[in-house]
C-alpha cells in the first residue's frame, strides 16, 4: 500500500519532467525535487528544518522515510543552501531516515548559534564520503555551465568562488553578518521552464554577484522567495529603495514564499513591503504563501515545457510534527486535500502555454 508522500510527490505520469514539492516547515525552507531519469527519477532535497515554534510544520525525515521506501530509501542529492539552522535542523534525523548519496552544500562555516546544526552536517557528510566515496560530498559553486541531473539541468548561480574566499578572510562576525551574500542559488528545469530556488539570498549577493553575471540563466517561472520572503532580497534597509533588476530579470509567473503567518514568525516574515512588490510583479493571486493555510505547493515541469502548480494540504495532515511522532509511516487515506491554482492565460507571446490545471 502507498503512502500519502508517495501519492502526492512521486510521479506517475511518465510525462513529468521535475516535479519540486514546497514543504510547508513553519520558519524555515525544505523543498524535494523530484527529475525524471529515464525510466526512473532521481531525488533531491533541498534544506532542512524541524519546526521548533509549534507551528505545525512538517517531519522532514519522516515524510522523506515514506517517499523514498520503494527506492531503498536511496536520496541521491542533498543539497544545503547555507548552514543557518532553519535550512539544516534535523539533517542527522535525516541521515538515519534515508540513505543520502552525495551532498552538495555552501563551504560557509557559520557563528556559533548555527555552529551545531553545521558540526551535525559534517558528520553526516563523512558518512556519506565514508559509504559512497569522497567525490560524494562538493561544495557549491557558480558557473555558466548547467550541470546533467537526470532527463534535466541544474544551475548553480551562487556562491561565487571569490564570494566565499572573501567571506573566509574575515572574522566570525564578519561571517555571520554576510553569510546570505554565500548562499546557494539553483535553477532545476530544461529549455525555457524553470523552478529557482534562492535560500536567503540578500540584496547584496544579487546586486553585486548575481543577476549581471547569469542574467541570461536567471529568468524562471516559479520562484521560491528568498529569505522567506523577506524585505532583504530587495533592501538592505526598510526605507531604501528597493533593487528591482533581480525580480525583473527571473520575470516569474508564480512567487512562493516559505514561512509561517507573519503573527507566529519571530522575524516578521513574510515582511509587508516584500509581499507588495512581488504581488505587484506576479499578481496577488500568483504570491502564494505555505503559512498563511499550512499548505504544501506542487509544481510540475512537464517533457514538452508546459508546467503547472497546484496546492496540497494532506502532506501537512499527515506529517505534521504535531500529531505524528509515534507513528512509523503515514499509509494513503482517501481525500481530496490537493487542489490545482487556477493559471490565467499567457499574457504575452513569448510566454509558455499552460497545461489545463488537475490534469497531470
Amino acid at each position: 500500500m502507498s503512502n500519502v508522500a508517495q501519492d502526492v510527490l512521486w510521479p506517475t505520469d511518465p510525462n513529468v519532467l521535475v516535479r519540486v514539492g514546497m514543504l510547508y516547515v513553519g520558519q524555515g525552507d525544505s523543498s524535494v525535487v523530484i527529475v525524471k531519469d529515464g525510466s526512473g527519477y532521481k531525488s533531491v532535497l533541498i534544506d532542512i528544518n524541524r519546526d521548533k515554534e509549534g507551528n505545525h510544520g512538517i517531519n522532514i525525515p519522516k515524510l522523506m522515510k515514506d517517499l523514498l521506501r520503494d527506492q531503498d530509501g536511496r536520496l541521491d542529492l542533498f543539497v544545503n543552501t547555507h548552514p543557518h539552522n532553519d535550512h539544516l535542523d534535523d539533517i542527522t534525523a535525516l541521515s538515519e531516515a534515508v540513505d543520502i548519496h552525495e551532498v552538495w552544500e555552501s563551504g560557509h562555516v557559520p557563528g556559533k548559534d548555527d555552529r551545531g546544526s553545521y558540526d551535525e552536517l559534517q558528520a553526516v557528510i563523512k558518512k556519506v564520503k565514508k559509504q559512497h566515496g569522497n567525490e560524494a560530498a562538493s561544495e557549491l559553486a557558480a558557473s555558466r555551465t548547467s550541470i546533467p541531473f537526470g532527463d534535466a539541468e541544474i544551475y548553480v548561480l551562487s556562491p561565487a568562488t571569490y564570494v566565499k574566499d572573501s567571506i573566509a578572510d574575515e572574522e566570525e562576525s564578519g561571517r555571520r553578518r554576510r553569510i546570505h551574500e554565500h548562499c546557494g542559488v539553483l535553477r532545476f528545469g530544461k529549455d525555457a521552464t524553470w523552478v529557482l530556488f534562492t535560500g536567503d539570498a540578500d540584496r547584496t549577493a544579487w546586486e553585486e554577484h548575481i543577476t549581471d553575471y547569469h542574467a541570461d540563466r536567471l529568468p524562471s517561472q516559479i520562484l521560491s522567495a528568498a529569505h522567506h520572503g523577506s524585505r532583504t532580497f530587495f533592501k538592505d534597509d526598510e526605507d531604501d529603495v528597493p533593487y528591482m533588476k533581480a525580480l525583473e530579470t527571473i520575470d516569474p509567473d508564480y512567487v512562493i514564499i516559505s514561512a509561517p503567518k507573519q503573527s507566529e514568525s519571530r522575524h516578521g516574515h513574510p515582511h509587508d513591503d516584500a509581499m507588495q512588490l512581488y504581488e505587484d510583479h506576479v499578481g496577488k493571486d500568483n504570491v502564494l504563501h505555505c503559512g498563511a493555510n499550512r499548505e504544501c505547493y506542487i509544481c510540475d515541469i512537464f517533457t514538452d515545457g508546459t508546467y503547472e502548480v497546484r496546492t496540497d494540504t494532506s502532506l501537512v495532515d499527515a506529517y505534521g510534527r504535531d500529531n505524528d511522532e509515534d507513528e512509523e509511516t503515514t499509509e494513503s487515506k482517501s481525500h481530496a486535500a490537493t487542489a490545482a491554482i487556477r493559471v490565467a492565460a499567457p499574457t504575452v507571446a513569448t510566454r509558455l502555454d499552460r497545461r489545463p490545471m488537475g490534469n497531470a
